[in-house]
């Protein structure tokens, strides 16, 4: 028996296997359709930190010399 809750609205279920609930884990396609519109809108985007090596510091730790 495996039994979850809707990611979306909350709504408990318990199937006897996957087969049973086609749009695992969500409990109906509206809840499916509502997760897919979220992603497209951009809503569970990664937030950026900012260009890769823009805040770090030197990886050597020292600052070049120009010997004469």
């Amino acid at each position: 028996m495996i039994r979850g809750r809707c990611p979306i609205c909350s709504h408990s279920y318990a199937i006897a296997t996957l087969a049973d609930l086609p749009t695992f884990p969500f409990c109906s396609k509206r809840c499916q359709l509502v997760d897919l519109g979220r992603w497209i809108d951009g809503a569970y985007a990664i937030p950026d930190s900012g260009a890769p090596g823009a805040s770090e510091p030197d990886p050597a730790g020292e600052e070049e010399v120009e010997e004469d």
